[in-house]
């Protein structure tokens, strides 16, 4: 196990470390955590952007039913190297837990607080769907859209979003104040924002 999380980190070392966590998850039942824990904390420490190390992270936590040491341990991962893939195991552990908008909301804005994944459009896209479809919460929803195109203004999908999830939020004269500010970044869509908006309710 020590070879594996050799300083060198390379990508044979962390192929190896996949297949260890293979092998972890295979024989869980027979495990203690105890055991388990401090090898897979290891590996998210030495491979912080390998998903597979926060699925186990997530499997064990879902087995041995230890919530708070994970959300410790993602908060950790946060702030020692933000990444989006620490985010978005963090955020997939809590959309289904109850009462868990101050947290979820939290590791949103935290995450916004990076210069980096502040210009991340999945991350913004992330934050609006979250607001307008699960926690359907307009108001937050139409802030988190204009802040969202403030920090990435050359996301047409972003723009797009904002018109479709906010259409019933959204005056008319805003929709066509935002297409001339659209059009005046070179951002073009093949057809009207109204047709889009009105396709959109056809599909529901």
């Amino acid at each position: 196990v020590n070879l594996i999380f050799s300083e060198s980190h390379t990508l044979e070392f962390e192929e190896l470390w996949m297949y260890y966590i293979k092998l972890l998850q295979k024989n869980l039942n027979q495990l203690s955590l105890s055991r388990v824990w401090p090898s897979i904390l290891k590996g998210v420490q030495t491979y912080p952007y390998n998903p597979k190390s926060y699925a186990s992270m997530l499997t064990l936590s879902c087995l041995y039913s230890v919530p708070n040491n994970l959300r410790l341990t993602l908060d950790k991962c946060s702030q020692r190297d933000p990444s989006i893939v620490a985010l978005l195991f963090a955020l997939s552990f809590e959309w289904s837990k109850a009462g868990s908008y101050n947290r979820i909301h939290s590791l949103f804005e935290r995450a916004l607080a990076d210069d980096k994944l502040q210009k991340s459009v999945l991350l913004w896209r992330c934050y609006l769907a979250y607001e307008a479809e699960i926690a359907c919460n307009t108001s937050a929803a139409r802030r988190v859209f204009f802040r969202a195109i403030h920090a990435c203004p050359w996301s047409k999908r972003l723009w797009l979003d904002g018109f479709q999830k906010l259409s019933s939020v959204l005056t008319m004269k805003e929709l066509s104040d935002l297409q001339e500010v659209m059009h005046g970044k070179e951002l073009f869509i093949r057809t009207d924002i109204y047709e889009i908006l009105l396709q959109d309710e056809d599909d529901i």
